[in-house]
């Protein structure tokens, strides 16, 4: 059994669903939904290689924010005999 896309799909199953495809929108079609899905599938790349390269600032910035965080306020609790200089 073929695994397509997360979904056990048998050779057989990728037949039928081209023949309907080839039923629903003709051989002329064909190309133009070929490219459509061709477009789709690069910008999806596009978007995906985007995200991974924005990353590392986001991740940049929690730091640099977490960094600020700990000098603004002193919360340590304290002993009773300890007195702060």
């Amino acid at each position: 059994m073929v695994t397509v896309l997360g979904f056990g799909v048998g050779p057989l199953e990728v037949v039928v669903i081209l023949v309907v495809v080839l039923l629903v929108f003709g051989p002329s079609k064909l190309p133009a939904l070929g490219e459509g899905i061709g477009k789709m599938l690069r910008g999806f790349k596009k978007e995906m290689k985007q995200i991974d390269e924005d990353k590392p600032s986001a991740v940049a910035d929690k730091i640099i924010e977490r960094a600020d965080d700990r000098d603004a306020i002193d919360v340590t609790p304290k002993s009773a005999g300890e007195t702060k200089t």
